[in-house]
């Protein structure tokens, strides 16, 4: 899997999608259920930082048994996987590596408009 980023300003998007590989349904649904009955998930400070940033408001406790990071409700969890996929979807510029190829030569940021700033890791 590889991702498209812009050095110049930090934009930048999900994966590269397959249609029989990585794309947005690729995280097992199973494995998302099973997180709905679990009342509380250890997550890493700049997680729960970043899915704030995207606008999704919940409780938190810290975790005072692994002495960092934040417990968070596993339907909250389970609420911002979802909310992250779906804008992973929404804002998937270059779906994939073949769409990439034709139209490197021209493409510019979305946020920035650099076209030599560009990259793929």
């Amino acid at each position: 899997m590889a991702y498209l980023h812009c050095h110049n300003c930090n934009w930048s998007q999900d994966d590269f999608w397959e249609e029989d590989g990585y794309n947005p349904f690729s995280l097992s649904m199973d494995w998302l259920k099973e997180r709905l009955f679990i009342d509380y998930i250890h997550m890493d400070k700049n997680y729960v930082s970043d899915m704030r940033g995207l606008g999704f408001d919940f409780e938190t406790k810290e975790d005072t048994e692994k002495g960092y990071g934040y417990l968070i409700k596993g339907t909250d969890f389970v609420a911002m996987e979802l909310m992250r996929k779906s804008r992973n979807i929404a804002e998937m510029t270059v779906k994939t590596f073949e769409e990439w190829k034709k139209v490197k030569d021209t493409f510019e940021c979305p946020c920035c408009g650099s076209h030599d700033e560009l990259d793929i890791d």
